[in-house]
This record gives structure tokens, sequence and C-alpha cells, in this order.
């Protein structure tokens, strides 16, 4: 019966392990970290603190991956997230001014938040 107790015990906490991994995303910056922190000084890309307040106010769905690149000087954070019926969905944003540049995926019609 000890065995049995001390097995659920582990078992339950390696899934709390698990669950905390998985619950934050990813980042990944291509570009030298120097380069993106003097990118954000001059305004040039909005910090991810601001980008999850945007992703939070026009989308349902959770962030599992973001990757921010510079291509032909314009910024862009490119995101996956998680919708509400687990279809993973893709995400551009331009990082200056957050705004969508691009989103793919299927179930849309599940993620684009409407405004009332």
């Amino acid at each position: 019966m000890k065995i049995h107790n001390r097995f659920l015990y582990i078992l339950g906490f390696l899934c709390l392990l698990a669950f905390n991994a998985s619950a934050s995303p990813t980042l990944e910056i291509e570009e030298d970290h120097d380069e993106v922190m003097e990118a954000v000084q001059q305004g040039l890309i909005q910090p991810f603190s601001a980008l999850q307040a945007k992703v939070n106010a026009q989308l349902n769905g959770r962030i599992i991956r973001v990757e921010l690149e510079e291509d032909d000087d314009i910024w862009i954070y490119d995101l996956k997230l998680l919708d509400p019926h687990n279809n993973i969905v893709r995400v551009e944003y331009e990082a200056r001014t957050l705004s969508i540049i691009e989103i793919k995926g299927r179930g849309l019609e599940n993620i684009i938040k409407v405004s009332e």
C-alpha cells in the first residue's frame, strides 16, 4: 500500500513539472542580443510584454512559441498559438507597431476575438 501511495505521489509531481514546463512559451531570437536590446531602446521593437498584452486583447489562444527576426530592416515577431480547440495557429506581428502581418492555421474563427 505504501509503494502505491509513493508511486501516485511521484506521478503527480512529474505531471506538475510537465505542466509548468509547458505553460511558458519558448522565445527564440535569431539576431544578436545586443542588437535586439538596441532596437528596443530605439523604439524599433515593442517589448515582449506589450506583445503579450496585444495578443491577449486580439486573440483567443495561448502563446506556445515566439521568434523574433529582422528581415530587410523590419523586425517581425513570429508566434505559434494554441487555440481553444487545440489547433496551432501561426501569427506574424510587425514588432514596432504590433500590427498583424499574417495569420495562418485551422479554425481561425475560434482564435480571432470579435469586438462588441
